[in-house]
């Protein structure tokens, strides 16, 4: 009788035994190298980010005389398409890439816009079938949108800080590019705007950079 009670109780033993194990030594293992992941992630993430020159306001100009920055305040995506941009097959890919960016972060769980957040294009003129479909790109009537020309002073700006992030970083420089802002107006980061990649990344950093809705 004695050597069958001590069997459950062995058994009890090395249960408790693995219990233990599992809840002082695997379960904090788990979650030190969830833990250090995620760390690892943000500090990589904050590493990407420099100051590569700051950007210009894109003024509005009401009736009564008042003047407004609209892109004070804001997290800003911007791309420029140039003088007469036409409606080729990289203009094609970005205008979907920021139809994608303004459903993920253009607007709240309501449906209103969202504010501080601003996808500018950099344009003057262009080709019917490019304004055409710029024009015609859902809810580009809300402030979210910033069409802006000014080539000569925004071209300044992106490519001297293009030229300055691809320098510090040893990165090649892409012909399509976009360059993310902060808040304060201060570019943080370049993006190639034709790889999906990238574009991925540039994502993550925005969602890093937009305040909590």
């Amino acid at each position: 009788m004695s050597d069958e009670q001590q069997k459950p109780s062995a058994k009890r033993r090395l249960l408790t035994i693995a219990a233990l194990t599992l809840v002082l030594v695997v379960l904090p293992a788990i979650s030190w190298f969830y833990l250090k992941g995620g760390l690892q992630w943000r500090k990589d993430a904050v590493a990407e980010l420099g100051f590569y020159g700051q950007i210009r306001g894109a003024h509005i100009i009401y009736p009564d005389g008042t003047k407004e920055d609209q892109l004070k305040e804001s997290v800003c995506v911007i791309h420029n398409f140039g003088s007469n941009p036409e409606l080729t097959e990289d203009n094609k890919q970005i205008i979907e890439t920021n139809k994608r960016l303004y459903d993920q972060f253009g607007k709240t769980s309501d449906g209103r816009p969202r504010p501080f957040f601003k996808i500018v294009m950099i344009y003057e003129g262009g080709s019917t079938e490019f304004r055409s479909a710029i024009q015609t790109i859902p809810s580009i009537d809300y402030a979210t949108w910033v069409r802006t020309s000014g080539l000569g002073s925004w071209g300044t700006i992106l490519n001297n800080g293009y030229e300055k992030f691809a320098l510090e970083k040893n990165a090649k420089q892409h012909k399509e590019f976009y360059a993310l802002a902060d808040a304060t107006g201060q570019i943080k980061c370049f993006y190639n705007a034709l790889d999906e990649k990238q574009v991925n990344r540039m994502v993550q950093q925005i969602a890093r950079l937009l305040p909590p809705l």
